[in-house]
């Protein structure tokens, strides 16, 4: 949906500032860098972030300062409704970020203490952010990037590949799924997503020999109907998906997590199940 948005809209880019609107509703703000959606019928959060993703986008969380305005100016069709933001602590309890990945500190977000039964976040129609529970249906926007990033410098023990163009790091050291996630984050990075084949067959020859049979990667599944999503929001048809045999089969319904296999495969895990893991670091890690 992103390129049809884009062809259809590139003769208007080439020659007008400001918003353009698509056929699809999509609509592209120079200053967000990307292009917005605005549902104006309520959903919960979990609705929201599946139906942004259906639209090959992701839910929108304001990550600069131009995003954050024309989140504003999406709201002012609303009549003063807030909506939900992308930002979650669904992925480690307490530990806010954007569907992408970015803290909350790096949007500028401040908030006071967390209420243990909300994990999701509202904006309203000032740009003032409160938490939320995540099940009050609510309007959302879906937003759709530009994509521009280049990669950081190898620190903290990473270690650079030219083919991926990207810095690695294993933990040998098993953990959590959660517990990893948490760690990539603190080193400034993000656990491994495997975007294509190329890059799996990186990940497959850092297993050490002889220790351990998976690693933790960064993707999940969503609600009732599992879908699958990278930490970053992608959908798992635009990334690596090749499953184990018979997997993923969600053993006993809890198994809401992905591992890559020494054989080169993903299996699904339970959130305890624990593993040695990659962490992946670019050069601007939020590039935003």
């Amino acid at each position: 949906m992103l390129k049809t948005c884009y062809f259809v809209c590139l003769s208007f880019l080439l020659i007008t500032t400001g918003l353009v609107r698509c056929d699809n509703d999509f609509v592209i703000d120079f200053e967000a860098n990307g292009w917005l959606k605005l549902h104006s019928e309520p959903a919960t959060w979990t609705e929201a972030l599946l139906k942004c993703l259906n639209e090959g986008s992701v839910l929108a969380s304001p990550l600069n300062p131009g995003l954050a305005k024309a989140l504003r100016t999406q709201m002012a069709q609303l009549q003063g409704s807030d909506i939900y933001l992308g930002a979650h602590d669904f992925n480690s309890k307490g530990l806010f970020g954007s569907v992408e990945g970015v803290p909350l500190s790096v949007m500028g977000i401040k908030l006071g203490l967390k209420d243990a039964a909300k994990d999701c976040i509202t904006m309203s129609a000032d740009g003032s952010t409160s938490y939320s529970t995540c099940t009050n249906p609510l309007p959302f926007v879906c937003y759709m990037k530009n994509e521009n990033q280049t990669l950081n410098e190898c620190d903290y023990d990473y270690e650079y590949n030219e083919q991926m163009g990207r810095c690695y790091k294993v933990h040998v050291r098993e953990q959590t799924w959660t517990r990893a996630y948490e760690l990539c984050a603190y080193e400034g990075g993000h656990l491994v997503i495997l975007n294509d084949e190329a890059e799996a067959n990186i990940i497959k020859s850092m297993f050490p020999a002889n220790e351990g049979i998976q690693f933790h990667i960064g993707l999940r599944a969503w609600g009732a109907e599992r879908i699958w999503t990278t930490i970053h929001g992608e959908s798992i048809k635009d990334v690596f998906n090749h499953w184990n045999t018979s997997q993923p089969d969600n053993w006993l319904g809890h198994q809401e997590r992905a591992t890559f296999l020494r054989n080169g495969k993903m299996d699904d895990v339970e959130p305890w199940t624990i593993a040695m893991f990659v962490c992946e670091k670019y050069r601007k890690f939020y590039p935003y």
